[in-house]
Parts: C-alpha cells; sequence; structure tokens
C-alpha cells in the first residue's frame, strides 16, 4: 500500500540529498552521551529508595508510576512547542540550552533525599523530584532527537547517523555503568555489597550530571553551523488559524505507519518498565553478583554499540530497513531471556563464579548487538515518517511525532513500572535484604512471572512493525513531493 507522496514520483526529481558530513554526525552523536549516562542512573531508582533509602517497594512504585504518567503528557507539549518554535537559533538549540540548565539542579535533589521522612512523605518527594528531572531532561531529549531528521535526509544515510548516536549513547551508558560499580558503588569492608553503600550515591549523582552537561554543550556547540539550513516554521503572525493547526495534527498522528510506531511503542513501555525496575535486583539476588561483577558485565558491554553500529545500517541497506529490524529484534528476545530460563529450570545451577560471569557477559553481549542493531533501525524508520506526514500535510512535526509516538509508550510504562514493586511486594520481598537462600527463593517466584511476560510483549512489538510500509522507493516519493 503506498502511502501519500507515492503520487508526485512523476515531479522532476530533485537531487539526491546530501550525506551528512563526519562532523555533524561526530557532534549529534555525543549529544547521545546524556541520554546514555542519564538512563545508567535513572535505573538505579527503584533499587535505590526501595533497599538503600528503605522505602516499600510499592510506595516507590507508585510513585515512579505517577511521574512517568505525567511526563508523558507533558512530552507533547514540549514537542509541538519546539516544532513552533522561531528564533535566529533555529527551533531546537534554545531547548537544549534550557535543559542543560535544569538538568544538574533536578538530579541533584534526586538523589541527595531526606533520610529520615516517613513513607508517606517520602511518597510525595520522589513523585515531586521525578516530575522535575523528568521535564528537565524531556526539554532536551525530545528537541535533540527531534533536530536527527533535518541532519540527516537521504534513507540510508540516516540510519549510518542514527548508528552514531546509538554507538556512543549505549557506550557512554555502559562507561556509566563502570562507573556506579567499579567507583561509587563499589564493594568496601563496611559495604560488602555496594549497591547497597548510601554514601556512594551523592557523588555518582554529581558525576552523571557532569558527563551530561558536556554532552549537551558539545552537542549544541558542534550542530550550530547547520542551524540556518534547518526548516523554519512561518512566523506566528502568519500561521494557520488553531482549527487548522488542529487538523493538521490530527492527520499528522493519523498517518498508518506513525500509528504502527504507536503501537510497537505501547509493548516497548511494558517491557521497559519491568526490565529497568526489576534488572539490579535479579543480578544482586538470583545470580549473586557483587557490584565488581556488574561492573565487568559493563565492560564487556562497551563493544557492543560499536558493532551495532557498523553491522545495522549494512543489514538495513542490504536487506531492507524492515526485514533488518525484525530479524536482530527476534534474535534479541531469544538471547535475552534464555540464561534466565536455564536458570529457573535447572539446567543452569552455577552459582557466582567466573565462569557464571563469563556465559552471562557472553549472553548479554550477543543480545546486546541484536538489540542495539535493532534500536538504530527503528530509529531510522520512524524518523522517516516525517516526509511522509510533510508529504500529506506540508508540515515538517519531528518534535511532536516522536513525542505523540512515545506518549502511549510512557503512559504503558508508568503503569507497567508499577509492576516491579507490586510484584516485589507480592512475594514479601524485604527492604534493605541481603542475598541468601531466601531472598533467592523469592526472586525466582518473580521470574517465573517476569520472562513469559517480557517474551510475551517483546513478540508482540516485533508483529506490530510487520505493518510498517514506508521502504526507499516510498521515501524517495516522499522527498520528491517535499522538495
Amino acid at each position: 500500500m503506498a502511502t501519500p507522496g507515492v503520487a508526485a514520483a512523476n515531479v522532476l526529481d530533485p537531487p539526491e540529498p546530501p550525506n551528512a558530513s563526519f562532523r555533524i554526525k561526530l557532534f549529534y552523536g555525543l549529544g547521545s552521551a546524556a541520554p546514555g549516562a542519564f538512563n545508567a542512573l535513572g535505573a538505579l531508582a527503584m533499587f535505590f529508595y526501595n533497599q538503600v533509602i528503605g522505602v516499600p517497594a510499592a510506595v516507590v512504585a507508585l510513585a515512579l508510576s505517577a511521574t512517568l504518567f505525567s511526563d508523558a503528557i507533558m512530552d507533547v507539549v514540549i514537542g509541538n512547542a519546539s516544532d513552533q518554535t522561531r528564533t535566529r537559533w533555529g527551533r531546537r538549540h534554545p531547548f537544549l540550552i534550557a535543559g542543560l540548565l535544569l538538568i544538574p539542579i533536578a538530579l541533584y535533589f534526586r538523589w541527595h533525599p531526606p533520610r529520615d521522612w516517613a513513607a508517606d512523605s517520602m511518597f510525595w518527594y520522589v513523585l515531586a523530584t521525578g516530575l522535575f528531572v523528568n521535564v528537565s531532561f524531556s526539554i532536551f531529549e525530545i528537541a535533540s532527537n527531534a533536530l536527527g531528521p533535518e541532519l540527516a535526509k537521504a534513507y540510508h544515510d540516516r540510519t549510518v547517523l542514527i548508528g552514531y548516536r546509538w554507538m556512543i549513547g549505549a557506550g557512554t551508558a555502559a562507561l556509566a555503568t563502570v562507573l556506579i560499580y567499579g567507583v561509587f558503588l563499589r564493594a568496601t569492608p563496611e559495604h560488602p555489597v555496594g549497591q547497597l553503600n548510601v554514601d556512594g550515591y551523592g557523588p555518582l549523582s554529581l558525576t552523571i550530571s557532569a558527563i551530561i552537561v558536556v554532552s549537551i554543550l558539545a552537542m549544541a556547540w558542534g550542530t550550530r553551523h547547520a542551524i540556518p539550513h534547518l526548516f523554519q516554521p512561518v512566523a506566528f503572525a502568519e500561521r494557520a488559524s488553531i482549527k487548522v493547526q488542529l487538523q493538521r495534527m490530527g492527520q499528522a498522528l493519523g498517518n498508518r505507519n506513525f500509528l504502527v510506531a504507536v503501537g510497537a511503542g505501547v509493548f516497548l513501555g511494558v517491557a521497559l518498565g519491568m526490565e529497568g525496575g526489576l534488572r539490579l535486583y535479579f543480578y544482586t539476588f538470583l545470580w549473586g553478583l557483587k557490584a565488581s561483577d556488574i561492573m565487568v558485565l559493563s565492560l564487556l558491554a562497551i563493544p557492543t554499540p560499536i558493532i551495532a553500529a557498523i553491522i545495522a545500517p549494512r543489514l538495513a541497506e542490504r536487506f531492507g530497513k524492515k526485514p533488518a529490524c525484525l530479524a536482530l529484534f527476534t534474535a534479541s528476545i531469544l538471547i535475552t531471556h534464555l540464561p534466565m530460563l536455564l536458570k529457573l529450570t535447572g539446567v543452569l545451577t552455577w552459582t557466582a563464579s567466573p565462569a557464571l560471569l563469563m556465559l552471562l557477559g557472553g549472553f548479554a553481549f550477543l543480545a546486546g548487538v541484536c538489540t542495539i542493531g535493532g534500536y538504530i533501525v527503528v530509529s531510522s524508520m520512524v524518523a522517516d515518517i516525517v516526509e511522509d506526514v510533510q508529504a500529506q500535510t506540508g508540515d515538517r512535526a519531528e518534535g511532536l511525532l516522536m513525542t505523540a509516538d512515545s506518549l502511549p509508550n510512557r503512559i504503558v510504562n508508568s503503569i507497567s513500572v508499577a509492576f516491579p514493586g507490586l510484584l516485589l511486594a507480592w512475594v514479601g520481598f524485604p527492604e534493605k535484604a541481603r542475598p541468601g537462600p531466601e531472598t533467592l527463593e523469592m526472586i525466582m517466584q518473580v521470574a517465573w512471572v517476569y520472562v513469559p511476560v517480557m517474551v510475551l510483549v517483546s513478540g508482540l512489538k516485533v508483529a506490530t512493525w510487520t505493518l510498517y510500509r514506508i521502504d526507499k522507493a516510498t521515501h524517495d516519493a516522499n522527498l520528491r513531493a517535499t522538495a
């Protein structure tokens, strides 16, 4: 089924869009170091407030859920505002700088909580600081993501650009994890399980803030020369009426391929909420890993985004973007969950040892290459929807599309992020627990629910992408229609 814009194929072909320069790719990629470090730190929130500060798991889970739900609504507002902004610095760069100023302040309060408040008071603290952190970061991240489709318009070069972004972002996440478990949360005589050391989290958050500031500055400075060549919306006085603008937004959000991305994002939201909240619990209580072991796994993961960024664009060019993403994601599902399934069924009986660490590292390495490679290709596919919508409506709305695409994801994620806490409460998992036979039995009960749910929702995500319909011919036709 042809998408809007294909009818324009008989228009005189414009020149093939030039590839983005290495400088643009490098500095745009450096901007992804911020979300890489930010997400590595954010993944600790559930564990930190529950196991380190001592707030009940259900209280933390509900606060995190409410935070993500509210943040999902704000993202659409920020995305649309970014699309409509008209300044001498372009649409996106003012938002980059605003995020740069707000994020360090928000992270300070998030990771320096009071230690003697009651549970009901801590619910409001986790909620308020979570909203401050997420909105501050969204101001930067939405503008950053929306900038990509404008910097690379050529079909396959866009995948390469996004490959740089994923390579640096995922690499930074791995390096941040090394900092977390190898420096700030390393084991000490007083804290043999380093991730339970409350005094390590404050300095850690300040270091992550510094990485984020440097990343945003590098991206804003390195891409500033592109500003005169980027799309500028019409002046406010020349804009269509509110009614017409809403009609165009409705057309954009009703695009078939956009709805496919939204559907896949719903299942992704469930998976992210489950995996993010329980990862450190499984490392600590199911596998018996110490902070140094987790650091080793993080070191083994550092090459994965580099390999994925090399492989993914080549697979997409050779077989097409959709077949490449389907194959990579399917392999990722199988490889990711096999070790835990073997543990639950009694096939894998190894306890914490170098052999177990190498086994987990090998599976994590292969799964990481497939997962990151799949996301590189999918991110490029989502970027292609921008011209598909522009051919239909005449408007470029990267910010709106990318935040509206993530809105159901965030809403579902905000609900599913409560699942880990509710599961832990269901099995009676204690606060400030220690690894041992009792906690192993409890965490295995959680894992028996976790594995089938994750395989199911991940499979549904992959199946949804089979409905996507933009290929290179369609994209080229859209470029002709919008030239």
